[in-house]
């Protein structure tokens, strides 16, 4: 039976935090994501409060619950090094996510542009997260 780590889980969950808080800020894709989602800064402000908080914190269990599935895949495929964590991340990242996003844009209609942006940011999360699970076991 394979065993879970919690701790790297959550510093992972935590990371993934900071890098999407960074992604979606005005410094890098924060101003185009809200042009391609037609979201203003009215939306932004009355979204502010509980309402918001309740998402931060779905999205931490959804990060959480994400992290702890690819922990259980390096688990049973014996990854324990940061680059090994890494390619199972961008593996899942492939067969996951990136087939959703194609899904989405085919009959969504959504812009290619978003899923390259929130597809971008989702690997680089993934692969952060998967290079500290895997070199903590």
């Amino acid at each position: 039976m394979t065993s879970l780590h919690i701790w790297p889980i959550l510093v992972a969950s935590v990371v993934a935090f900071g890098i999407g808080a960074l992604w979606y800020s005005p410094i890098l894709f924060g101003k185009e994501w809200m042009a391609l989602t037609k979201t203003s800064e009215a939306d932004i402000a009355t979204a502010k409060g509980s309402s918001m908080v309740w998402r931060y914190i779905v999205q931490f269990i959804i990060t959480v619950v994400t992290f702890a599935l690819l922990a259980f895949v390096m688990s049973i495929t014996g990854s324990d090094t940061a680059g090994e964590g890494m390619f199972i991340a961008v593996l899942a990242w492939i067969g996951f996510p990136v087939m959703a996003a194609i899904g989405d844009m085919l009959w969504q209609k959504k812009p290619a542009k978003l899923a390259v942006i929130t597809l971008l940011g989702t690997l680089v999360c993934w692969l952060a997260g998967g290079a500290i699970i895997a070199a903590w076991r």
